[in-house]
């Protein structure tokens, strides 16, 4: 017997949800405003994905079936083991002991780390702490989600053969993917305590105290690590001598630039949160101009103004229509959206910003909708998105977790002193003293 489902993805108001009460009876009647009447056939049904029923009516609510899906009951390892099977599908002697380091790893390492972040307990000892507190709303399973992308992004390395991966450089492998996935959404303060119970954890030897100064290269035959000042690179200065294009590359910089590069490289959404002034747009705008011509870039900044329509009217005049409801840049390209101050968008009367529930939409689903017209479906193909915002708090609207559970999120900051710069133009000379070590001055 043939079934359609009708699934409302998004926040429920109670406006569009009211006018749903007459479908959901039993009669199976929607009436529009011009009188006429639709009969819900027999094999539709439909079901509603919404975070909250803040604003439903007992009226809507007494006509469904609720089911209250509580993250801590399904948990974060049945995604994990779904992710493994990829590796055992194609096992062989060369993977054979990748899939087994995998497994053992996984499971030092993240129970407890997740047992730390979320509750303050740790699996050796009956000694409660403070949970450890998020610059945005996560949950477990979007933790492990993301290390998994991160190990994906170094295991699938075309520079690193697989069959000489031994067992102690995928732990290695691990806990760098662990600070840059279960670590990098927490507070300045909290990352340092997570810091030191990482470090308890491995029992290993670092060359830094401070690991999110450790770069893994994993790609070398040695996978080692080192400080992330042997990798940043020489300062060039601007062919053109503009002020404004001057961009000194720091540890904060290539790390970061690193990370979101491995991303887009995985064809990931990225997120980067960060207080004002921690240079996220900066370090995203240097990493897209330095895209090969392949890639088009979209630059869209969020106001308290920006509506849905703004934003789908700004994304359909940068594509072009390929083939029936396929829609995307020139063929060949790749269209790179990178959307600043998400928080901007005014929250409204049922507390959702309307942009943000269009941006989800189409991160999730891969398509939109016509307005007006015929309201024809249209995939959107040969598109990333990169977002940066600031963390919730002092004025800064809170952005649905839902949507932010759609991203591989990396916590920015504020630049440490051996990151700062300074500079002076004042007799035209440019001074840039990098207190780690590096002194780079330009004369007239």
């Amino acid at each position: 017997e043939e079934v359609r489902w009708i699934l409302f993805d998004g926040d429920v108001d109670a406006v569009w949800v009211e006018n749903m009460n007459s479908v959901m009876d039993d009669n199976k009647l929607l009436t529009l405003i011009n009188g006429e009447r639709l009969r819900l056939e027999k094999h539709c049904k439909l079901l509603f994905e919404v975070s909250d029923l803040q604003y439903a009516s007992p009226a809507t609510i007494s006509r469904c079936g609720m089911v209250y899906v509580d993250p801590k009951n399904l948990g974060y390892k049945p995604f994990f083991e779904r992710w493994m099977r990829k590796w055992i599908a194609r096992k062989d002697e060369k993977t054979e002991m990748l899939i087994d380091a995998l497994n053992e790893w996984f499971n030092k390492y993240v129970p407890a780390c997740i047992l730390r972040i979320f509750e303050g307990r740790s699996l050796e000892s009956e000694e409660i702490h403070k949970p450890l507190n998020m610059i945005v709303p996560r949950t477990d399973l979007n933790l492990v989600r993301q290390l998994t992308i991160l190990l994906d992004c170094m295991l699938e390395d075309p520079n690193r053969e697989l069959e000489s991966v031994q067992s102690d450089q995928v732990e290695l492998l691990f806990i760098f993917c662990i600070l840059w996935s279960l670590g990098t959404c927490l507070k300045p303060d909290d990352k340092k305590i997570f810091n030191e119970f990482l470090k308890g954890l491995s029992k290993r030897h670092y060359p830094n105290p401070y690991l999110f100064d450790l770069f893994f290269d994993f790609a070398s035959m040695k996978s080692s690590w080192m400080t992330w000042e042997r990798v940043v690179p020489e300062y060039t200065p601007p062919k053109d001598g503009k002020f404004s294009k001057i961009l000194v590359p720091t540890v904060d910089t290539k790390r970061y630039s690193w990370l979101l590069e491995k991303l887009m490289e995985r064809k990931q959404p990225a997120l980067f949160v960060g207080d004002s002034g921690t240079a996220k747009s900066v370090i995203i705008q240097a990493y897209l101009n330095s895209l090969s011509s392949d890639f088009l870039k979209l630059n869209i900044n969020f106001s308290s103004r920006t509506t849905s329509a703004d934003l789908q009217k700004t994304l359909e005049d940068n594509i072009e229509k390929r083939s029936g409801k396929i829609y995307g840049p020139p063929t060949g390209k790749t269209l790179v959206v990178f959307v600043d101050d998400l928080h901007m968008p005014r929250v409204d009367k049922y507390g959702t910003q309307q942009p943000i529930a269009l941006l989800k939409f189409l991160v999730d689903k891969g398509y939109i909708y016509e307005r007006g017209g015929n309201l024809d479906q249209k995939n959107i193909v040969s598109t990333q998105f990169v977002g940066a915002l600031q963390p919730p708090g002092g004025g800064t609207n809170s952005v649905d977790p839902r949507f932010l559970s759609l991203f591989s999120i990396i916590g920015i900051d504020p630049p440490s002193r051996d990151c700062l710069l300074y500079t002076s133009d004042a007799a035209d000379d440019l001074l840039c003293v990098d207190l780690g070590g590096r002194r780079i001055i330009k004369k007239k």
